[in-house]
């Protein structure tokens, strides 16, 4: 969340742990790639600091989920840099790379035995390719870069390309992004000039509750299409702080009615129904548009991680484990464990199952699936590994389930028609309409009500494969994996 842990592979951080350098953001700052978009940095050495990990022991309890799985990053390092590139029809299946500061020990040849892996070495670079988690690389000793989502190709070719880099390729406005908020323990920065189409955006404010009548639709667009760029921040203390900033390119006090009428409908359109943020109010600050929540949930922020495909998660080195019993092997179960459930009430949380936009909540539980499928397995208990791959796949069926939806839904929309017949005239005549309109409406609702108990159907399978392993691992280690805390 960011995602969850990043890599197996960085618990090696634990094996040689760099000193903190204040250097640290800009050295991995300056290697995301110049095509991204969007740049997140989660400070882990300040959130370590806060009252609330302090109380917690997050940096101590890594059996648990990290910021209470909000952001689960490696707490042994001091910042990690993701460079994404996200785009409105694809959010949370963007291509990501993740950069964080390593031991100088820490190579391909460790990687590739951590992950069960392979070292693939040849005209002056070496990779490790991992079969869960994608390509490792190393742009510069100290700094590892890790991504699930380019391909190998790109993936080489920005390695090569990053070892000398002694100043940003990302844009301009990215640069001051990070620069102006480098006291934020979590920021995601995005680019958005030219990112909107003028055409899909006025479909898309129709379709919101604005007219092809209304006076200001066309300004509206043209605010829209001429936005430059958004930026989010939190700040976790007892509770977490969070500001979102929407910046445009003209003053936009006038329009903060129109914006407060169709926020909520944009949020629930692009699939980010953040109730903090839904909520808000909203203040007009120059050209840009600000909104505060002094109390953004750890499933918000989870949610709004999701936005950046993250490569994994991590799993600490078996130095770093320890529970009452000393287990490996009950440590890394009850990682797992949590994590897996942990996806589970993100997803019903969400409400994605019942939602009719089936295409986005299938990119969620496609998403949510990948996240499993991610999670290291080094001692975990065999009956949570076969748990969690059910999971995955049960989660995967859900999501071909809406995809199907989606497709008869659409054809039921294209079949719609209206036919005029008779004659008109200045003499008179008679006209009849023959339409299938109210036809097409009742077949889709038909099959709405239809899928519906199908999937719930499966809600039922999960809920009741996640009781029967949670009766498995109390009889086996008897810890009731819900209840226990460190």
């Amino acid at each position: 969340m960011i995602v969850r842990r990043l890599t197996a592979a960085t618990c090696l951080i634990a094996l040689a742990v760099p000193p903190a350098r204040a250097d640290d953001l800009t050295d991995l700052f300056n290697r995301v790639p110049a095509v991204m978009n969007t740049v997140a940095v989660v400070n882990v050495r300040e959130i370590n600091k806060s009252p609330r990990a302090v109380k917690e022991k997050w940096r101590d309890n890594h059996e648990t989920e990290y910021l209470a799985g909000a952001a689960a990053v490696p707490p042994y390092t001091s910042v990690v840099v993701i460079g994404a590139d996200l785009h409105p029809r694809a959010l949370g299946r963007s291509e990501s790379v993740a950069l964080l500061p390593v031991g100088v020990a820490v190579d391909a040849a460790t990687i590739a035995r951590r992950e069960n892996g392979t070292v693939q070495a040849g005209d002056g670079l070496t990779l490790a390719l991992s079969p869960r988690r994608g390509y490792f690389g190393f742009p510069k000793p100290g700094i590892m870069a890790v991504s699930t989502t380019l391909p190998r190709q790109e993936f080489a070719r920005w390695v090569r390309s990053a070892k000398a880099a002694d100043k940003p390729a990302v844009s301009a406005y990215l640069q001051e992004a990070v620069a102006a908020n480098k006291d934020a323990h979590v920021l995601i920065a995005t680019d958005l000039q030219d990112l909107f189409d003028p055409t899909a955006a006025r479909t898309a404010l129709m379709q919101e509750g604005a007219t092809a009548t209304d006076r200001d639709l066309d300004y509206l667009v043209g605010v829209i299409t001429g936005a430059r760029g958004l930026v989010f921040t939190a700040k976790i203390e007892e509770k977490t702080t969070a500001t979102l900033r929407i910046e445009f390119g003209v003053p936009v006090s006038g329009l903060l009615p129109t914006f407060a009428r169709l926020w909520p409908k944009v949020l629930t359109a692009t699939g980010m129904e953040i109730s903090e943020f839904a909520a808000a109010e909203l203040k007009a600050d120059g050209k840009a548009v600000t909104m505060t929540t002094a109390d953004l949930s750890d499933t918000s922020l989870r949610r709004i991680l999701t936005l950046i495909a993250m490569p994994g998660n991590v799993s600490p080195s078996e130095g770093e484990i320890k529970t009452p019993k000393e287990s490996a092997g009950l440590a890394a179960s009850l990682r797992y464990y949590r994590a897996v459930n942990g996806v589970l009430d993100d997803l019903k949380a969400q409400g994605t199952s019942g939602s009719k936009n089936y295409v986005r909540s299938a990119s969620y539980f496609e998403a949510y699936a990948a996240k499993i499928e991610k999670l290291g397995l080094t001692d975990v208990d065999p009956s949570l590994v076969a748990y969690g791959a059910s999971t995955a796949a049960k989660l995967r069926a859900m999501a071909g389930s809406l995809r199907g939806a989606k497709v008869q839904l659409e054809a039921y929309e294209n079949y719609k028609s209206t036919t005029w017949a008779g004659a008109r005239g200045w003499g008179g005549g008679t006209v009849s309409l023959s339409t299938n309109v109210q036809e097409m409406d009742s077949k889709s609702a038909d099959l709405v009500a239809k899928l519906e108990p199908e999937r719930a159907k499966i809600w039922n399978v999960l809920e009741g494969d996640r009781s029967s392993v949670r009766r498995e691992m109390l009889e086996k280690y008897k810890i009731d994996f819900d209840q226990y805390k460190r």
